[in-house]
């Protein structure tokens, strides 16, 4: 019986690290079809945008989006496809998205700029606290990823200069390395800072621009609600709050009101 339980175990075990392994190659294939796909779809596409033939591109752009697949490139194209055709909304959607994946691209950050030209409403930035403006700008030259790899790095080296200001005997070496540990350990304290701002800013902060030729901004989430101000289409809002089918907003000047979900496209 003994030796029976062990060899269904064995069978079993074995069975299991197949499927495993069956299930890993077919994610990384079906990964792979994806991007071949995508490349070809890609290529495709450009070649519509630079026989400017924009509806085309724009539909061939959007195909790869619904595939699953995303990226900086497909988002930036499509929205130089929609500035093209005068589509002022669609194209700041699209550089809003690419530059969430990309904050650094200088292409990327120029368009954005000139779409926002053609927005109507033109609304100033209340100044921010001075952490908060640190933490935007450097914000921009890392990643979530980069930045919490640099937390982990000098985590790990200020531990070893750690280890090293125990073990030293010389007074001197101790406090070398009692400094040398207290500014890696400040350094990943702040890229901890900077990759928690980032991941924030990505995932749980929420944005959209406004779709409607205009709309007006409420004071409550009710059609009979007094009228506050209004706004037009391309007009970036932060997203605070949903009841049913409205929307609490903010803008850049901190002016907040109600509009209607339908009004607005989640970057």
């Amino acid at each position: 019986m003994r030796s029976l339980r062990n060899n269904f175990n064995t069978k079993t075990l074995r069975s299991l690290r197949f499927t495993k392994i069956f299930l890993v190659v077919l994610c990384v294939l079906s990964v792979l079809v994806l991007k071949l796909h995508a490349a070809t779809d890609f290529e495709t596409a450009n070649l519509q945008y630079q026989k400017a033939d924009y509806k085309a591109a724009i539909e061939s752009y959007n195909k790869i989006l619904k595939s699953g697949y995303e990226a900086s490139e497909v988002y930036y194209n499509l929205g130089n496809c929609y500035y093209k055709t005068n589509n002022i909304s669609e194209s700041i959607l699209n550089y809003e998205r690419a530059l969430k994946l990309s904050p650094k691209d200088e292409d990327i950050q120029f368009n954005l700029k000139l779409a926002n030209l053609k927005v109507v409403d033109k609304i100033q930035s209340v100044d921010q606290i001075f952490f908060k403006r640190w933490m935007e700008g450097l914000s921009h030259f890392f990643t979530t990823d980069s930045a919490a790899f640099y937390t982990i790095l000098f985590m790990w080296i200020a531990l070893l200069v750690l280890a090293l200001f125990v073990i030293s005997w010389s007074t001197v070496f101790k406090k070398i390395f009692f400094y040398l540990g207290a500014m890696l350990l400040i350094c990943s304290i702040a890229f901890f800072l900077i990759s928690n701002y980032r991941y924030n800013s990505i995932n749980t902060t929420t944005a959209g621009i406004v779709f409607n030729p205009s709309v007006y901004v409420k004071s409550a989430p009710a059609d009979k609600s007094t009228d506050l101000f209004i706004l037009h289409e391309g007009t970036k809002v932060q997203i605070l709050d949903v009841i049913g089918n409205w929307k609490k907003i903010r803008l850049m000047n901190n002016n907040e009101g109600w509009v209607r979900a339908e009004s607005l496209e989640v970057i």
